[in-house]
């Protein structure tokens, strides 16, 4: 026999109690009347008597009891018990390749083939993975209602991901031995976002399904008033007759005819005039991935959001280059809602000039030859729902940039040499909505040489959002009612590092606007950041920053058919040896929960204490005659 929680036998002591309380209990002799005593004569009469217990077999129940109780929360098993046999868990592969004709049948007929394989003491349980997993069924020794849920199955439109079902499994098995197989078409992206691990207990069965198809879908789509341009793209090896069409979502179309090459790609442009809300484009290819015969966009009524660069001198505009250039890279047209202007001087800093830039985006750069005094403005304009960005750089002061954000929690000085380089940006939260939307480009980050920076302290209610390599935070936001600020404690004029020649700067800047300016910046949304499941298809959905419509749509990577061997797939998971003491404890617990031995010892001791209960009020017999 084992416990589980063996320190509850502690509460054996307990048993003490009442053998003390019998042990040293007085009988109470009961008032006798009697006539008067005054003439009797006083005798001191000795008694000695060895002390013993009362009601032996009372206090046997009640020791009883304890001992029961205190078992029952130890939690004991039998060990010798027969084992059961190890788990296994389907996972298999529901994303838009999975679409391909005949291929998600594939997977259910190779998924039934592992289950006929079992015998039917053996758990099983059901995962579905594509760019996130899900688990369908607990293992459970129903395989009925795996089959069942098996034949339910449909294709969705994410994206794969290999990680996710390994880890979703690994949590079903919970340490213990077993089997995971994975049905899958073998997408060789399904490891672009990071591996895994697996304990070397649990064996590794990979199902491959599928052949390469001939398949056509539409690769991009960017609406503005005067045109819309929709990217098709062959990626099978022969031609294709295709129809294209652009209109509303359930509304008229227009449409044109082309024949496109294998892995040939084609923009085509529709003329406008095309009036602000959601569009569609969609082709008419039978095969290959029904998911991605179909693009998204929104195209906004809006005029572009003004973005002002703040320097302090025009010998200090060079500064502003690079954050010129990454948001010409990303589009000035109202179709993107981002226009750029670099403003010099104390000028650019009065009141009437940033009460114009209220609910717009500020980005400060330099203050060389402005009065500490003429920053104060810039305070006031956060709490009056203005966004500000504070980089710190060979322009801008440290202390002089203090003024302004201290105030909201996030105090800045300079950098005395004495705490070596920053390193790298390391990211803090990757579910913060920046970090969230660069995706793999975070990677770059990681690779960002910085020599030099600010130091930067945040309270409340500010919150880090990148730190540096050494630890010291990198990139901080503050919020005060519609106000934001953002300060970054090293510089974009690739002066104190080299941030603005890696591929991730022009991402960087867009979703750092985006994610200040809300509502009115940016139009699509990526499938895999959707946290809704009401939303998680592709459509025109009011999921953007507050709410807006904003396009979601597959992520096209799928649409690559590079296919990873089955060894190759197992050689891209860590396998380290199983903690055996967690195997024991995990063993015990199924022991434990599947004997459910406890219960036993609450009735047996509901039943003591009933049968004490009625000893307790019997008629005592008195001890002693008096005669």
């Amino acid at each position: 026999m084992g416990l589980l929680a063996p320190l509850f036998l502690a509460g054996l002591a307990a048993i003490a109690v009442p053998v003390l309380l019998h042990l040293f209990r007085r009988e109470v002799a009961p008032p006798v009347p009697f006539t008067a005593v005054r003439f009797l004569q006083k005798r001191t009469i000795e008694r000695q008597e060895r002390q013993r217990i009362q009601d032996p077999w009372l206090l046997l129940l009640r020791v009883i009891a304890l001992a029961l109780l205190a078992f029952a929360f130890a939690r004991p098993y039998l060990r010798g018990s027969t084992e059961a046999a190890p788990p296994v868990v389907i996972a298999v592969d529901v994303s838009y390749s999975m679409g391909a004709p005949g291929r998600l049948d594939a997977a259910r007929a190779a998924a039934t083939t592992v289950l006929d394989g079992l015998t039917g003491a053996t758990p099983v349980g059901l995962v579905t993975f594509a760019d996130r997993a899900q688990v369908v069924a607990e293992p459970s020794t129903d395989h009925g209602a795996v089959r069942g849920q098996l034949a339910a199955l449909a294709a969705g439109p994410g994206a794969t991901r290999y990680a996710g079902p390994i880890e979703a499994a690994r949590g079903l098995l919970d340490g213990r031995p077993g089997r995971i197989v994975i049905v899958t078409d073998m997408q060789a992206r399904g490891w672009s976002r990071g591996t895994t691990s697996l304990p070397d207990n649990v064996q590794l069965d990979v199902r491959a399904v599928g052949a390469r198809v001939d398949n056509v879908l539409i690769r991009d789509l960017a609406m503005t008033r005067e045109q819309a341009r929709v990217v098709v793209s062959n990626a099978g090896q022969t031609p294709a007759a295709l129809t294209v069409t652009l209109g509303r979502p359930g509304g008229a179309t227009a449409a044109q005819r082309l024949t496109l090459d294998g892995g040939v790609s084609r923009e085509m442009l529709f003329p406008g005039p095309h009036a602000p809300g959601g569009f569609v484009a969609r082709v008419d290819h039978g095969g290959g991935f029904p998911a991605d015969n179909e693009r998204h966009a929104v195209l906004r009524d809006v005029a572009p959001t003004r973005v002002q660069v703040l320097v302090g001198d025009e010998v200090d505009r060079p500064r502003a280059l690079f954050v010129e250039r990454a948001f010409g890279a990303l589009g000035s047209s109202p179709s993107t809602g981002v226009a750029v202007d670099v403003a010099t001087g104390a000028a650019a800093l009065g009141r009437e000039a940033l009460a114009q830039r209220t609910g717009e985006l500020v980005i400060w750069l330099s203050a060389t030859g402005i009065d500490r005094r003429a920053v104060a403005t810039l305070e006031p304009f956060v709490r009056e729902g203005g966004r500000l960005i504070v980089v710190c750089g060979p322009g801008l002061d440290p202390r002089v940039a203090d003024v302004v954000t201290r105030p909201f929690g996030i105090t800045l000085a300079g950098d005395d040499g004495r705490t070596g380089t920053p390193g790298s940006f390391v990211v803090q939260d990757p579910r913060h909505p920046v970090l969230a939307a660069l995706g793999e480009a975070r990677q770059d980050l990681a690779r960002t040489d910085v020599a030099q920076a600010c130091t930067m302290g945040v309270g409340a209610p500010a919150t880090t959002i990148v730190r540096f390599g050494d630890g010291r935070p990198a990139m901080a936001e503050a919020r005060v009612g519609t106000g934001h600020l953002l300060v970054l404690a090293t510089d974009l004029g690739r002066q104190w590092n080299n941030l603005p020649v890696q591929p991730a700067f022009v991402p960087l800047i867009g979703e750092v606007a985006r994610h200040l300016l809300g509502e009115g910046a940016g139009t699509r949304v990526a499938l895999a950041t959707i946290e809704d499941p009401r939303y998680q298809r592709p459509g025109i959905w009011p999921v953007g920053p507050r709410g807006q419509e904003a396009a979601v749509n597959v992520d096209v990577s799928e649409a690559d058919q590079a296919l990873v061997g089955v060894e190759e797939f197992a050689q891209a998971i860590a396998r380290p040896p199983a903690d055996e003491v967690r195997v024991a404890r995990v063993e015990a617990s199924r022991l434990e929960r599947d004997q459910g031995l406890w219960r036993y010892g609450i009735a047996l001791l509901g039943l003591t204490l009933l049968a004490e209960s009625v000893l307790a009020r019997r008629p005592r017999v008195a001890a002693e005659e008096v005669s």
